[in-house]
């Protein structure tokens, strides 16, 4: 049963297989798991809950750094190589059978929002990945964001999906720091 305040981020629940940086294969990827962060505006609150299991990097959106991802050859840290560059040099024999990648995730805020409008936040949530994860939304992963509205708070829905972004990428980089 789910209690108050039990929630943890890391290699738990959801995010206890996930990793990261997948293409040169399962022993040079890295551990991920589940991310979560939220912030307030006045009275509106924005959060996002992210389990990030993708065939690529992982980045600091803030300062475009790779922080995450496929490891060197001696598993010791990130290889010279990123991801997309990898793929890039794939690109006549693509890899095959890597079909177990999904980033899913949730936005939660208390912006009184219809369904209609919650459809078109999660789809700005993707923005989120998109500058968090490279590559992302490859035929390889399966990525996804829901979106749930708790409350009845008035707010414009560009000023909520771009919180949304900012948590989204706030979520995927903790996600990888376990």
């Amino acid at each position: 049963m789910c209690k108050h305040g039990n929630y943890k981020d890391g290699s738990v629940g959801a995010g206890c297989g996930a990793t990261v940086g997948k293409l040169l294969g399962p022993d040079r990827c890295w551990k991920s798991g589940l991310g979560s962060y939220a912030v307030e505006l006045g009275e509106l609150k924005v959060g996002a809950i992210i389990c990030t299991n993708a065939i690529g990097d992982v980045y600091d959106a803030k300062n475009g750094k790779r922080i995450a991802g496929v490891k060197n050859e001696k598993g010791t840290g990130l290889n010279k190589v990123s991801c997309e560059e990898l793929l890039y040099d794939m690109y006549v024999n693509p890899p095959v059978g890597m079909t177990t990648n999904t980033t899913i995730g949730i936005i939660l805020t208390n912006a009184k929002f219809n369904k209609t409008q919650l459809c078109k936040l999660a789809g700005m949530g993707h923005d989120g990945y998109a500058r968090s994860i490279r590559p992302v939304h490859t035929s390889m992963d399966g990525d996804s964001i829901y979106a749930m509205s708790l409350g009845d708070v008035k707010a414009s829905l560009d000023v909520v999906g771009t919180l949304a972004n900012h948590v989204i990428c706030e979520a995927i980089k903790r996600s990888v720091n376990v």
